[in-house]
This record gives C-alpha cells, sequence and structure tokens, in this order.
C-alpha cells in the first residue's frame, strides 16, 4: 500500500493556566482518547478476510459491528503535552459523556486544584478558566475558524471512544488497502492515489484513513488535508474488554509541525454506563470573555 498521507487543522496549547484560543483547539485533539483499565489486555488476531472487489463494504460493516456503544462514560487519564518548542507539560483531566447529549471536562495540575472546567454540547463549548476567574461560551463557528476545518460534537463523540466518524459529509470510504497486519479503509478512491501521490491532482483532496486490526477496531486514524500540507494522527494500542466492547488502553496524538505537537494520554480509571451529573456553575464575579 502506498503512504498516502492525511490531515486536520493546526493545533496550540499550553497550561499555563491562560484557557485562551489556544484551548479551544486542543479540545478538537483530544477528542481522540483512550481508556484504561485494570482489564486483561486482549491480543489482536490476524485479519482474515482476503481482499476482493465488494471487501471495502465487508470490511466497513465489520468495523461498524464493533464500535463501542454506550449510553453515559466516565473516565480519568494524566495527560504528557508536548508543545512545538519541546517543552512538556503534565496534568489530569476528568472526564464525563452522555451519549448524543454532551462532554465534560475537568483539568487539574498533577496533585493540584482545577484549573479548568469545560463542555461541549451540540451547538457550543464553554470554558470556565478557574485560574484566571474567566468564562468564555463560543460557537462551532468560533472553532471552525480558528482549526478552518469542520468540527462536529458528533465528530468529537466518535472519536472519544475510537469509533468511525465521517470528516466530511459528503465523502464516505472508497477504498481498503492491506498493510498487514491491518486493513485500510480510506476515502480516496484507489484509481485517485497514484496522482495524488505525484502531486498532480488539482484538487488535493481531505482524506481520511482508518487503519483496522484483526479485531476490526481502529488502530489508527488519520486525517490530512493536502492543499494546507497539515495532517493529525491518533494511535491506539493495548485494547481491553470493557463490557464486551474494546477500548485502547493507550493513546499518543501527534500534529503535522517541523516541530511535531504530542499528546500521551493515559487512562487510569474507565466507568461505563453509570449515570453522573455534569456540574457547571459559573460564578458571578466571573469576567465574560
Amino acid at each position: 500500500m502506498s503512504n498516502h498521507q492525511a490531515c486536520f487543522g493546526p493545533v496550540s496549547f499550553r497550561i499555563a493556566f491562560n484557557f485562551n484560543a489556544r484551548f479551544v483547539l486542543l479540545l478538537s485533539c483530544l477528542a481522540f482518547f483512550s481508556c484504561k483499565t485494570t482489564k486483561k489486555v486482549v491480543e489482536i488476531p490476524s485479519v482474515q478476510v482476503k481482499l476482493k472487489g465488494a471487501d471495502v463494504i465487508q470490511v466497513f460493516d465489520s468495523m461498524v459491528v464493533n464500535q463501542f456503544e454506550f449510553s453515559y462514560l466516565a473516565a480519568k487519564a494524566t495527560v504528557d503535552y508536548t508543545d512545538k518548542t519541546g517543552e512538556t507539560q503534565s496534568f489530569d483531566v476528568n472526564m464525563r459523556m452522555r451519549y448524543d447529549s454532551a462532554i465534560w471536562i475537568s483539568i487539574t495540575p498533577l496533585l493540584g486544584i482545577e484549573v479548568a472546567r469545560v463542555i461541549i454540547n451540540h451547538d457550543s463549548l464553554m470554558i470556565m478558566d478557574r485560574v484566571h476567574k474567566t468564562f468564555m461560551a463560543r460557537d462551532y463557528a468560533y472553532l471552525e475558524e480558528m482549526l478552518k476545518t469542520t468540527v462536529t460534537f458528533e465528530m468529537i463523540q466518535a472519536v472519544v471512544v475510537g469509533n468511525y466518524f465521517t470528516y466530511q459529509r459528503a465523502d464516505k470510504i472508497r477504498s481498503v488497502y492491506e498493510d498487514e497486519p491491518y486493513f485500510i479503509l480510506s476515502t480516496l478512491n484507489k484509481r485517485r492515489v497514484k496522482r495524488v501521490l505525484e502531486e498532480k491532482d488539482p484538487s488535493k483532496p481531505v482524506i481520511q484513513d482508518f487503519w483496522i486490526d484483526g479485531n476490526f477496531r481502529i488502530a489508527k486514524s488519520k486525517i490530512t488535508d493536502e492543499r494546507l500540507d497539515r495532517w493529525v494522527e491518533a494511535s491506539y494500542k493495548n485494547f481491553t474488554d470493557v463490557g464486551g466492547k474494546l477500548f485502547p488502553n493507550d493513546l499518543v496524538v501527534t500534529i503535522s509541525a517541523a516541530t511535531p505537537t504530542i499528546i500521551k494520554i493515559a487512562y487510569n480509571k474507565l466507568t461505563p454506563d453509570e449515570s453522573f451529573t455534569m456540574p457547571f456553575t459559573v460564578p458571578e464575579k466571573y469576567e465574560r470573555k
């Protein structure tokens, strides 16, 4: 298989307790979450499908059947964030998610007090900066302007649990490639691959790829914008059985740049399907931005 790449918008973040626009960009990247439990890591069998003309449908349908389904999901994790300067910062994340409703995130320095609280729903996101006592509410147009790309709640929700999502609504999976021990599902039509790689395709499409393992779970997801020469990649490893469905224990997100931004997420607790609240009360003294 040819090594065609795929992309996303730029993401930048510092946890210097200054939750401005750059933090909002991180949200789109932190969407590539994984969850760690104490359960035994599941072995990945070799893929049994032999590619033929219609196998893109077979592989895609098998991936969809094996997606993670839930009503409520809570997780705790330690995040290591390395920015483009090479500086690494670590912090704790407490996340709560209700399917097709909202995602709640609390951010705390290691062994410290909460510095920020975030809630994301279908039409907006809100950020409370507890250090500077400020509050910001924005719609998705604000986020899309910063990322210079499409972002939806459905997209974030899917990548949080490692499920398939459509980056551009008009796109669909058009081809499947063998890349032992994986299959790669791609939105790029096979007959266009050579032209794109040789940079002779004037349309320079956005390409979305999914590396599918022997359990038909997504082992890697990559989106590339050939026109902007940007990409983001999320790699998932060490899957565990959670209620009959598989979650990746380890996640590394890499954002393209001369010096890449790298986010490593290690989860230490996962609680599926237990109802919870998402407290988000902004004190009156907080400045609205």
